[in-house]
């Protein structure tokens, strides 16, 4: 199930089909988180020391800005066992109201009792970097890759942090790791693009940035930005191409007609000097 960029999202277990559980599962998913609710209260009923429907539960009324309820089914968890995406997830209630103090005591709390878990110690190091403590966060990134150097939001906030203390090798070569652990994540993606245009690989870019408009079809700005850079290289079928699924999103962009304007001009010049060119060609042949 989905959850946001700081909040561990649901998690899915071997029921039967018909279970209330797997059924929330279902119904999360399809976004009728009412519905949602109401299946994962009815797995209570049958067992009210079910983690699992618990912290299910919590997770929909966190996404609903419901943080009362979500705070207390958190706490019931704690109580009953250690659980690392419990902890993270009050941690981002107590970040967003905030209790900083609290938020990084859980995580803290979460990163002593699972020493194998690089999540804990990324999330906090997100927040010092939020903070403006660039180096307390690269630390603590740094450390959640020595736990899993797979850990792919690990190796992307870290090329991040890079890319703004203008380390581009470093920026670069995590940002790529991301990418590649995780190929399918648009903002990774569109990191590693604005990477590469800072660095004037606009080539590289576009690479990325065309991987971003199959993965979000919907967002215009990519496309205007991969038609801004194809006309930089003038790849003008390309960039025609690319203005024109812009505005099938928005037909009012005077950005996109501007260009589709300036780079139709430049063609029927060039057609012109072409037909120029073809004709005194023709008119020498046909001289005896």
């Amino acid at each position: 199930m989905a959850g946001t960029l700081f909040i561990q999202a649901c998690v899915n277990r071997p029921l039967p089909v018909e279970s209330h559980f797997n059924r929330g599962v279902e119904l999360y998913d399809e976004g009728r988180y009412a519905d949602a609710i109401d299946e994962y209260k009815l797995a209570l009923r049958k067992d009210p020391a079910d983690t699992f429907s618990k912290y299910n539960l919590a997770v929909v009324y966190q996404d609903q800005g419901k943080l009362e309820p979500a705070v207390r089914l958190y706490s019931e968890i704690l109580e009953q066992i250690e659980d690392t995406n419990s902890r993270i997830n009050l941690a981002a209630i107590h970040h967003a109201r905030g209790d900083n103090d609290e938020a990084y005591r859980q995580l803290k709390t979460a990163a002593q009792n699972n020493a194998d878990n690089p999540n804990p110690l990324s999330v906090l190091g997100h927040y010092l970097e939020e903070e403006g403590q660039t180096e307390e966060a690269r630390k603590l990134y740094q450390k959640a890759l020595e736990m899993d150097d797979k850990h792919g939001l690990s190796h992307f906030r870290l090329g991040r942090l890079y890319c703004g203390l203008e380390n581009g090798d470093r920026c670069e070569d995590h940002l790529k790791q991301a990418v590649e652990l995780s190929p399918k994540e648009p903002v990774w993606l569109e990191a590693l693009a604005n990477h590469h245009v800072k660095s004037g690989d606009r080539l590289e870019a576009i690479h990325h940035l065309e991987q971003v408009s199959v993965l979000e079809p919907q967002r215009k700005d990519i496309f205007v930005r991969l038609g801004d850079l194809y006309k930089q290289e003038r790849y003008y079928k390309e960039a025609i191409d690319r203005y024109w699924s812009a505005n099938a999103i928005d037909s009012n962009d005077s950005h996109v007609h501007r260009n589709l304007l300036e780079i139709f001009q430049t063609l029927s010049l060039m057609e012109e000097a072409r037909l120029e060119t073809l004709e005194q060609e023709s008119s020498v042949a046909k001289t005896p």
